[in-house]
């Protein structure tokens, strides 16, 4: 398993650089995003090919066509995004970790690409990335999220904050709660080569739907926030159990 592994590798290694190069393109030609969207979905695909990974995905029904999401899901492993890129069917915009830009070739397709990059350690930056994602949500995007903030280093979920229901809150579209089960398995956090040949597992849940009538007041916003991000958590939640 371990030889197929390392030769999974390498033909991720090389889908990721020819995916790359082709993703920035398509970011500088089609400013819809739609081609970038489907060459991440082809990447996707193929890192889940090179590791024979199998996915099922549950609840794809709660996805509606034509209503935008903010997608809240758990976070055990690098692999969270192949997964959820490969399977869910929708125009989904990703929030990226700043730090990923920096990894070569993939970063910059990253640095070009229509999804979202969060500099935590800039509070500014991050009220930035919300108006953008409101901007994404008007222009028919959803949005998904780890609102856990980083990976589980034990593979236990840690607490759910606000900041994507900070955006449900802003654009007025329902959280769809998202769990994936086995990706820690595969990758845990501190370890680069994933399983060959494992399985993983998707569970969406039921659509959370904001407060319709308009807040008025700063605590009333942060009390709604409060509210679906409880919700959601404690949906993903049971989903992993």
């Amino acid at each position: 398993m371990i030889l197929l592994s390392i030769l999974g590798a390498g033909l991720f290694l090389v889908s990721t650089v020819v995916c790359s190069v082709f993703s920035v393109i398509a970011a500088l030609v089609d400013r819809s995003g739609k081609t970038y969207l489907w060459l991440a979905r082809l990447w996707s695909k193929s890192c889940l090919l090179s590791f024979g990974i199998r996915v099922q995905l549950r609840g794809a029904e709660h996805i509606q066509p034509g209503q935008n999401y903010v997608y809240a899901a758990n976070h055990s492993s690098y692999m969270d995004i192949p997964i959820l890129l490969a399977y869910i069917p929708d125009n989904l915009r990703l929030t990226l970790r700043s730090s990923l830009t920096r990894i070569p070739i993939w970063g910059w397709a990253l640095l070009v690409g229509p999804f979202l990059i969060l500099d935590r350690s800039n509070p500014k930056h991050a009220a930035r990335m919300i108006r953008r994602a409101v901007e994404r949500i008007c222009d028919g995007a959803s949005v998904l999220f780890f609102p856990e903030g980083t990976r589980t280093a034990d593979g236990a979920m840690q607490h759910f904050k606000r900041g994507a229901f900070h955006l449900a809150v802003e654009s007025k579209v329902p959280v769809l709660p998202v769990a994936i089960i086995g990706s820690y398995h595969i990758l845990p956090r501190n370890k680069w080569l994933p399983r060959w040949g494992c399985r993983a597992e998707i569970r969406i849940g039921e659509p959370i739907y904001p407060n319709e009538i308009r807040l008025e007041s700063t605590s009333s916003e942060r009390a709604e926030e409060v509210r679906l991000m409880t919700e959601a958590e404690r949906r993903v939640r049971a989903m992993l159990e």
